[in-house]
Order: C-alpha cells, then structure tokens, then sequence
C-alpha cells in the first residue's frame, strides 16, 4: 500500500519573502510618523518656552516702567542722575531708571526704591539693579540676563506732544526739565525668530501729575467762571 500524502501545504519562499518586506514597510512607517510626532512635540515645546520667555521679559519691563518715579540718584562720584535716561546713539542702547515697590523679603536696611538698567550685550537683554539707589558703581550691579536672541532695543519717550529718542530732554540738573517723566516709554526689541516687538507703557507718577493739574486748571477756571457770574449779577441789580 502506498503512504497517503499531506495535503498541508507551507508557504512558498516568494511569499514569505514578500510578507516580510510588507512587514518591513509597516515597521518604517511607523518609525517614521513616530519620529515626526516626536519632533513636532519637540518644537511645539522649545516654541513654547520660547514664548513663555518673551511673556516673562516684558512682564519684568512692563512692571518696571510703570512703576518709574522722579527721584534724582547719584553716581559713585556723588553726581547727580535723572529719574530716567537713555541714549539710542550710545555704543551700547541702555535705559536707565529709578522705580518703586522693590521687595525686600530679608527686611534690610534699604528703602523700597530700586535703580536699574537695561541693555543689550551679546544678543542678549540685560537687567542690571543696584542694591542701593544711590552711588553704586556699575561694578556692583546685579545683572540678570532675562531675554536672549535679542537683536536690537530700540526705546523712545513721548513728552506730550512728540516722541523723542532720547531723555532727558536737558543734561543741565538744575534745570526743571532733568528730572521730568515722560508720559509713556515706547520699546522695540528686534529678535531673531520674532522680529520686532513693541510695547508702549504709560509713566503712572507723569499720569497722575498730569490728571491733577488738569483737574487744577478746571477748579480755577470754574471758579473764575462762577465770579464773573457774580460781577454781571451785581452790575445788573445796580441797573
């Protein structure tokens, strides 16, 4: 009698080759939307840093400038310094400033009045801060890189009518005009992935001495109005 033979036949070697190449595919294609996934994830973080970075250097800006007061400070050589200066035809662009409200969490010796600086050094945006408001030297200052890839700092000062690209308006500290504020601070950061950025800031102290004289002028000229209303009445009751 002869054997029966298996019907059971196993895959040729074509096909298994063909399998595992479709295999292979499958295993490349998905390595490879894997790694896009994970570069996008990548990018959408470093982008979102990098956001959160500017949001956190104009914040420290924006409290700065709105917090400006008129106090004159004095250098290391006992020389007398605006409540603002800056110079845009400096070899460096800075913005110079003495403002309100510095915390001081260890209760030092010191008043809440705080002297600072901002440049821009190596594309990166500098805050430098004075322990003390008056005759620091620039050896002394704390300096707090808050901004890199920064470009350029471009900063002018609206005084009511113009803006102008540098302040004070006067160099003479015997003149009224030295230590004024101006009404807002315009800056432009030029970046290097944002391109410029502007912000404008309004002077509170210049805002509420403003607000004041006008409100000083409407009180006389009301006055003035309701005195004269009394000088026609009289006139007309000696008719």
């Amino acid at each position: 009698m002869k054997a029966k033979r298996s019907k059971v036949a196993g895959f040729t070697l074509i096909e298994i080759m063909v399998a595992m190449a479709i295999m292979a595919l499958i295993g490349v294609g998905a390595l490879t939307l894997l790694n896009a996934a994970t570069n996008s994830g990548n990018k959408i973080k470093t982008e979102g840093n990098r956001l959160n970075d500017v949001q956190r250097a104009f914040l420290f800006i924006s409290n700065d400038m709105q917090q400006v007061t008129t106090r004159q400070v004095r250098d290391e050589f006992g020389d007398k310094l605006p409540s603002i200066k800056s110079d845009l035809q400096a070899s460096t662009p800075f913005i110079r400033l003495t403002r309100l409200g510095r915390r001081n969490p260890a209760q030092l010796p010191r008043s809440n009045l705080e002297h600072l600086m901002y440049t821009v050094e190596d594309k990166t945006l500098i805050r430098s801060s004075y322990q003390y408001a008056d005759g620091m030297s620039e050896n002394y200052a704390l300096k707090r890189p808050i901004l890199k890839n920064v470009e350029d700092m471009k900063i002018k000062f609206y005084d009511g009518e113009e803006w102008q690209d540098y302040w004070p308006l006067t160099e003479d500290p015997e003149d009224n005009q030295f230590d004024a504020l101006p009404l807002a601070i315009r800056m432009q950061l030029e970046l290097t992935d944002y391109g410029v950025l502007e912000r404008i800031y309004v002077v509170s102290d210049r805002r509420e001495a403003r607000e004041d004289d006008e409100r000083g002028e409407g009180d006389q000229r009301g006055g003035g109005d309701s005195g004269g209303g009394d000088t026609r009445n009289g006139e007309e009751t000696r008719q």
